[in-house]
């Protein structure tokens, strides 16, 4: 999975201290899922996602076109559907 969190990031001009106060999580564990030593939770993709404000599957590097996202820790894909 390519995680583009850095990318989207610097675009917006924000420090992993920022995004971890954001999302709840600590600054290591943003810095661990930025540098790939770590996956994060679908949990906590799907908020990291919403703070900057990007799709999940622009998020992990994946086309919009068939509404779905690979898993992280099972590989099976998993239909997006945006809630009401």
């Amino acid at each position: 999975m390519d995680l583009r969190i850095k990318e989207f990031m610097s675009e917006r001009n924000v420090t992993s201290a920022w995004l971890a106060n954001k999302v709840g999580i600590s600054k290591v564990a943003v810095s661990n899922i930025v540098t790939g030593k770590s996956s994060p939770s679908l949990d906590n993709i799907i908020k990291i996602a919403d703070v900057l404000n990007v799709s999940i599957a622009e998020l992990i590097g994946e086309e919009k076109n068939d509404n779905t996202i690979t898993c992280p820790h099972c590989g099976k894909k998993i239909k997006i559907e945006k809630g009401e």
